[in-house]
C-alpha cells in the first residue's frame, strides 16, 4: 500500500527554464495565464494551447514553434462533478493529440534532460492518499498517462504535480519549481512537499461474509481473471455470482463454440487461408478474436454447469446507466458484494492511437465506475465494492498502452474518492496474471514485471473483498528487465517494495542518466565523495584514495545492462574484453566529490552482442573495455584444482607505493608459492554495505573482494613498481554458485582464477599485464 511521505523542497526552474520553448494545455483561463506568466518571467517561451485546439491544430501549433522543450498539462481544475459523465474525454484527447504532434522529435531526442510532460492535479496535495477529500479524482486520467509516457519516449521526463487549493500564481509558483528537479515523479504540495512510498500490507481479517443465497454481481467477468474470480466464490462460499459482459450469452449447441483446441486451431487455419486469398486478412483476424472470446465465455458458462457452481451471465454494456441497473436488479435483494472488473485494452503506439478507441477505453474503467456510484445510490449498499485495477496505472503501463494505464490510475483515483466519501471502496491493482487476461503477448509483459499465479490471485483476491479493505491495494512482483532511467528514479529508493535492492543497485551504479538510447547508447554521471566512499579509503593510488579496479569492472559492467537490444534481456555476459584500466587516473581527492562519468554503445558482430564501455574520472580517461554478451553455453564441468601443500612461503610483496591495499574493506589476499611455481591464495568475502558505505547494500555482480585479489596479486608478480596501465585482454565470469573462496594463477601467471567452495570459477584473468 502507498502512503504520503515528506520529501525536501524541489531544487528545479531558475536558470533551467531559461530558453526552453513550453507548452501550456488545459486548466482554464486563470490557471493557465499564471502560469504562462510565470514561465515567461523565469526565461521561457511559454505557449497557451488554445482549448478548441484539434489534432491538426495540435499539430499545426507544434510544427511552428519548431521546438517544444516540455508540455505542462493542467487538464481539469474544476472540482469533481459525479454527474458530469465524459466532459474529461475532450481535454484528454487533446492531451493525446499534442503528446502525438511531439512524439517525432521528442522520440528522437538522446538527451536525459531536457523534454518533459508534466501534469498538474488536485487531488488534495497528498495525491488522495491521505484518507481526505479528493476534489479531482479524474486527475488520475492524466497522472496514469504521464508515468506511462517514458515506455513510449524514453528520454522524456515525467512528474505529477498534485495540489491542495492553493491560488493560481502560488500553484504555477510550484509546478515552475518542479520543471527539471527530475527524479521523483509523483509529488504533491501542501504547506510541505509529499511523495509517495511504499509499505507491506497484510490483509485485514475478514469483516464480510458469504454463504449460499448471498449474490455478488460483476461487471465483466465472463471471461478472464474474472470468470477465475467467481468460479472461486461460488465453489469456496457456495454463493450466487452474476458475471456480464458487452456480448450476448452464446447459445449452448453452437458447434463451432464446442470445438475442441485442436478443431478451433484448424477452423482459424481455415478461415485466414480463404481470407488472403480475399485480401481480407485483417478483418479475418478480427473476426476470429472475437470468435475466441466467444468460446471463452461458452467454455466456462459450460463448465460452471457442469460443476454446479451458481454462475449467471448477464448481457450490458457498463457505460449504459441503464444497463448497470438492471445488472444490479439481477442480483436480487441478496446484495453483497459488487466488482468493477470490467476492461478493455487496445494497445497501439502513441502515433497511431485513434480517438475511438481511447474513448472506448476511459469510458469501461471511467464511466462504468461512476454508472455504478449512481446506481448503487438507488440499491441496497453492499457490504464491499472492489474496484479492478493494473499496476499500468500506478507504474505506468507497456507500450502501447498509454490510455489503459490512465483509466486504470483514474480508478484507483475514484475509489479513493469515493472512499472518503464514506464508500467501502477498494482497488486492487494487479500485475499480469499467469497466462490469464487481457494478454496481448505474455512473454512481452514478463519484461515488465513478473506473473501472479491464477490460484494464488484468487485466494490473494478473496481475502481483500471479505477484509473490506479500503483504498489502493497493489500486488507487486519482480520487476522486468525492461526499465528507463526516468522510471527507475521515479520511486523513491526507500520505498519498501518487493524486488527494491535491484532497483537500488541499477539506480546506485547508474548515477544521473545524460543520454540514452535505448538498445543504442547511455551515459550518465556517478558523484563520488571519498569521504563516503569506504573503499577509497581502503585502496590508494600514489598515497591518494582511489576508485579501486573491481569497482572500475563492475561500474563498466552495469553501463552496459542499459543498452541491450529490446527483448533481449536474456543475453549473458559471456567475457569482458580489452580491459584497459589508467591507473593514476582513479584517484579521487581529499575533500572533494569527484564525477564518474560513464558510457556505453552497442551493436551486433555477427551473433554476438558487442558493448564498448568507457569510464572517465573528473575528465580524464579512467578505463574502457569490451563487453561480449551471448547465449551462454551448456556449463563444462567445473575445474577443479587441487589443494596447495601446507605451508608454502609468501609470494612476492608489491615493491612500491603506488598501488597500496589497506586491508579494512578487503582482507588481503595472502598469496603463496606452491614448488611448481603455481600461486594460491584464501578469499575472504567483503560485504558490499562495508565496501561501498550504502544502506541497504546494492546487490553487485562481481565478487569485489575476490577481483580486487587477482589484481593485488598480478601487481604483486608483475615485477613494474612505476606502472600505470593495467591490460586484461579477456575476462571470463562464471555462473558461480557462491562467492570466491580461492585464488589461483598457473605457474606462468598467464589464468588468474577465483574459484567457489566447490571449484567453479567465479572470475578468470586471462593474461593480465602491468606498463609504465
Amino acid at each position: 500500500m502507498w502512503e504520503p511521505q515528506e520529501v525536501a523542497p524541489a531544487q528545479g526552474g531558475g536558470e533551467r527554464l531559461r530558453g526552453r520553448v513550453v507548452l501550456v494545455v488545459g486548466g482554464g483561463d486563470g490557471p493557465a495565464a499564471a502560469l504562462v506568466s510565470a514561465l515567461t518571467a523565469a526565461g521561457s517561451r511559454a505557449v497557451r494551447v488554445p482549448p478548441d485546439t484539434d489534432r491538426a491544430g495540435a499539430a499545426q501549433l507544434v510544427a511552428s514553434l519548431g521546438r517544444v522543450d516540455g508540455l505542462v498539462d493542467l487538464n481539469l481544475t474544476s472540482a469533481f462533478d459525479v454527474t458530469a459523465g465524459r466532459t474529461y474525454e475532450a481535454p484528454f484527447l487533446q492531451s493525446i493529440a499534442l503528446l502525438q504532434a511531439l512524439q517525432p522529435e521528442w522520440a528522437a531526442e538522446e538527451d536525459t534532460t531536457r523534454v518533459f510532460y508534466v501534469a498538474v492535479t488536485r487531488m488534495g496535495g497528498r495525491m488522495g492518499f491521505d484518507g481526505g477529500a479528493v476534489p479531482q479524482p479524474l486527475g488520475g486520467l492524466w497522472a496514469g498517462l504521464a508515468k506511462g509516457l517514458p515506455r513510449e519516449l524514453p528520454t522524456c521526463n515525467v512528474k505529477v504535480v498534485d495540489l491542495a487549493g492553493q491560488s493560481d500564481d502560488e500553484a504555477a509558483a510550484l509546478v515552475c519549481a518542479e520543471l527539471y528537479d527530475w527524479g521523483l515523479f509523483e509529488v504533491g504540495h501542501t504547506d510541505r512537499r509529499w511523495t509517495l512510498a511504499a509499505r507491506p500490507a497484510p490483509v485485514g481479517p475478514p469483516v464480510a461474509a458469504l454463504g449460499p443465497g448471498d449474490v455478488v454481481v460483476m461487471t465483466g467477468g465472463g471471461r478472464g481473471i474474472g470468470f477465475a474470480l467467481a468460479r472461486h466464490l461460488a465453489a469456496a462460499y457456495g454463493c450466487r455470482v452474476v458475471v456480464s459482459g458487452r456480448a450476448p450469452r452464446p447459445p449452448q449447441d453452437d458447434p463451432v463454440l464446442a470445438l475442441d483446441d485442436a478443431g478451433f486451431r484448424r477452423l482459424r487455419d481455415d478461415r485466414l487461408k480463404a481470407a488472403a486469398a480475399e485480401r481480407r486478412v485483417a478483418e479475418a483476424r478480427r473476426e476470429l478474436a472475437a470468435l475466441a472470446r466467444e468460446r471463452e465465455l461458452w467454455r466456462n458458462l459450460r463448465d460452471a454447469r457442469e460443476s454446479g457452481a451458481d454462475i449467471d451471465y448477464v448481457q450490458q454494456d457498463v457505460t449504459d446507466p441503464a444497463d448497470v441497473r438492471r445488472l444490479l436488479a439481477a442480483a436480487g435483494d441478496r446484495l453483497v458484494g459488487v466488482v468493477h472488473n470490467a476492461g478493455l485494452d487496445v494497445p497501439a503506439r502513441l502515433p497511431v492511437k485513434n480517438d475511438d478507441d481511447v474513448r472506448r477505453v476511459l469510458a469501461v474503467k471511467v464511466l462504468g465506475f461512476l454508472n455504478l456510484v449512481a446506481a448503487l445510490e438507488d440499491s441496497a449498499r453492499p457490504e464491499f465494492v472492489c474496484n479492478v485495477g493494473s499496476l499500468t496505472g500506478r507504474w505506468g503501463g507497456m507500450v502501447g498502452q498509454l490510455d489503459y494505464g490512465a483509466a486504470n490510475e483514474a480508478l484507483s483515483r475514484l475509489g479513493l474518492w469515493a472512499g472518503a466519501a464514506g464508500a467501502a471502496v477498494s482497488t486492487l491493482c494487479w500485475p499480469t496474471w499467469d497466462r490469464l487476461g487481457m494478454i496481448s503477448n505474455y512473454e512481452a509483459t514478463l519484461r515488465y514485471m513478473s506473473s501472479l499465479d491464477v490460484g494464488e490471485g484468487v485466494r490473494l483476491w478473496a481475502d481483500e473483498l471479505l477484509a473490506r479493505t479500503p483504498g489502493e491495494v497493489t500486488f507487486h512482483g519482480e520487476v522486468g528487465a525492461s526499465i528507463v532511467p526516468s522510471l527507475l528514479r521515479g520511486y523513491p529508493s526507500w520505498s519498501r517494495l518487493p524486488g527494491i535492492g535491484r532497483l537500488r543497485t541499477e539506480l546506485h551504479l547508474l548515477g544521473e542518466p545524460r543520454r540514452f538510447a535505448p538498445g543504442r547508447a547511455v551515459e550518465s554521471v556517478v558523484p563520488l565523495d571519498p569521504g563516503l566512499l569506504p573503499v577509497a579509503r581502503d585502496f590508494r593510488v600514489d598515497g591518494a584514495p582511489a576508485l579501486p579496479v573491481s569497482l572500475v569492472l563492475e561500474h563498466l559492467l552495469a553501463a552496459g545492462r542499459w543498452v541491450l537490444p529490446e527483448g533481449r534481456e536474456d543475453l549473458e555476459l559471456l567475457a569482458v574484453r580489452e580491459l584497459r584500466v589508467e591507473l593514476p587516473a582513479l584517484r579521487l581527492m581529499h575533500g572533494r566529490t569527484a564525477l564518474l562519468a560513464k558510457s556505453a554503445t552497442a551493436k551486433w558482430v555477427a551473433d554476438e552482442w558487442h558493448v564498448e564501455a568507457a569510464l572517465e574520472l573528473d575528465g580524464a580517461d579512467a578505463a574502457r573495455a569490451l563487453l561480449v554478451l551471448g547465449a551462454r553455453p551448456a556449463p563444462a564441468p567445473p575445474q577443479v584444482l587441487p589443494e596447495p601443500p601446507g605451508a608454502l612461503p609468501p609470494a612476492g610483496a608489491p615493491t612500491s607505493d603506488r598501488l597500496a591495499w589497506l586491508g579494512h574493506t578487503f582482507r588481503p589476499a595472502d598469496w603463496r608459492v606452491a614448488p611448481d611455481g603455481s600461486w594460491h591464495a584464501a578469499s575472504t568475502p567483503a560485504y558490499a554495505a562495508d565496501v561501498l558505505g550504502a544502506t541497504p547494500a546494492p546487490l553487485l555482480a562481481l565478487d569485489l573482494a575476490a577481483v580486487e585479489g587477482l589484481v593485488r596479486g598480478v601487481w604483486a608478480r608483475s615485477g613494474t613498481p612505476t606502472a600505470r596501465v593495467l591490460n586484461v585482454p579477456r575476462i571470463e565470469l562464471g555462473p558461480a554458485a557462491g562467492p570466491a573462496r580461492r585464488l589461483h594463477v598457473d605457474a606462468t601467471g598467464g589464468t588468474w582464477a577465483a574459484l567457489d567452495a566447490a571449484g567453479a570459477p567465479v572470475a578468470r584473468l586471462l593474461a593480465p599485464s602491468l606498463h609504465p
